[in-house]
């Protein structure tokens, strides 16, 4: 077991970062902050939600690429490791496992509706027995891959260009998009409060990733180790539910919305446990959920920012394909079923006659 307790320490402040984020657009506007859907939406193109889904993506950008230019490969406290993982260790990731990786995360999120912050962050502070399940495969299949592809998490990798410069491009390119999604916020009435929520919301987000050491892969992965455990991200996982426990509870009715909009707790599907299989084997090849990837895009790297999102991206849209088709034989099977009652409903009827 690994213990430091600096960072154990930050690991549970980084989680109440996190848990408060996710609690201020709960009360605000009465939604679960899933990253992987906002990632969808934004992929998709999705216009009656891009705005203000762009804008908790770019912010979260924006706050992890000043935390690189702050700490760098420093540390947040003395006594804690380094703020970031080395370059090297992100590099020295394979990009076939990578695509791998993307390719199973971007499926399995879709399928079970969800990932590490709308299951393990939002979901185990509603006590809902979807997300209990849902996060637990993710913990047990992330186990089973990282034994597996152990052999394949190297430190070799090389720094091939100066990634201040890099994330100083990030920072500016963030900020040109937040300039173009507020704009286009006001000018769609029905998005701008949304969008102005989802800014704070997104930056806290980030700040928390980075004082969590969810941003570090290695973090994850040694979560997920069984002979060299590291229990930080537990501490993550404690501070973010404490906080979303009680500010899901706060208000009995959102500040800028009718009602609170989130999934059914109890309803454990077939789909649903496939998709936490999925999602947590491919977890644990890398050690980066869509999360983390976003977050990781001011060290921009072709593995994370190319080979790895556009996995999960490719990803969802094959599992949403599958589940379109799904819904439609869903709804022929419940049409052929209400017609068949509606037959045997009558016959019954023509009898008493």
């Amino acid at each position: 077991m690994i213990i430091n307790i600096s960072d154990l320490f930050l690991g549970f402040i980084g989680g109440i970062m996190i848990g408060v984020a996710c609690s201020m657009y709960y009360i605000t506007k009465g939604r679960i902050t899933g990253i992987s859907g906002i990632y969808y939406g934004v992929i998709t193109f999705n216009w009656s939600e891009f705005y203000w889904k762009l804008s908790v993506l770019c912010s979260i950008v924006f706050a992890t690429g000043l935390m690189y230019q702050v700490y760098g490969d420093e540390r947040i406290m003395e006594s804690s490791s380094l703020a970031f993982n080395e370059i090297p260790q992100i590099t020295s990731l394979s990009t076939t496992l990578a695509g791998i990786s993307g390719l199973l995360i971007g499926i399995g999120s879709k399928l079970c509706n969800g990932c590490t912050t709308s299951h393990g962050f939002c979901g185990l502070a509603r006590i809902s027995l979807r997300s209990f399940v849902a996060f637990s495969l993710f913990i047990l299949f992330g186990m089973i891959s990282s034994y597996i592809t152990m052999s394949e998490h190297k430190e070799d990798g090389q720094e091939k260009y100066n990634y201040n410069h890099v994330s100083i491009i990030m920072i500016g390119l963030s900020l040109v998009l937040l300039s173009g999604t507020l704009l286009g916020a006001y000018l769609n009435k029905d998005q701008f409060i949304d969008t102005v929520v989802g800014i704070p919301a997104g930056l806290l987000l980030g700040i928390g990733v980075v004082f969590s050491g969810m941003i570090k892969r290695t973090t994850i992965l040694s979560f997920l180790s069984v002979e060299q455990w590291n229990p930080q991200f537990l501490f993550v996982i404690l501070g973010a539910n404490l906080v979303c426990y009680f500010g899901f509870k706060l208000l009995k009715k959102p500040i800028f919305a009718a009602e609170f909009l989130y999934p059914p707790t109890n309803k454990v599907t077939n789909i649903l446990l496939i998709g936490a299989s999925l999602f947590g084997f491919g977890w644990g090849m890398t050690g980066i959920c869509p999360f983390v990837g976003l977050a990781l895009f001011p060290q921009f790297t072709w593995q994370i920012g190319l080979m790895y999102l556009g996995s999960v991206s490719m990803g969802m849209r094959i599992a949403q394909c599958y589940l379109n088709k799904y819904q439609k034989v869903q709804d022929q099977v419940i049409q052929i079923n209400s017609n068949n009652y509606n037959y045997k409903t009558e016959n019954e009827q023509n009898d008493q006659l």
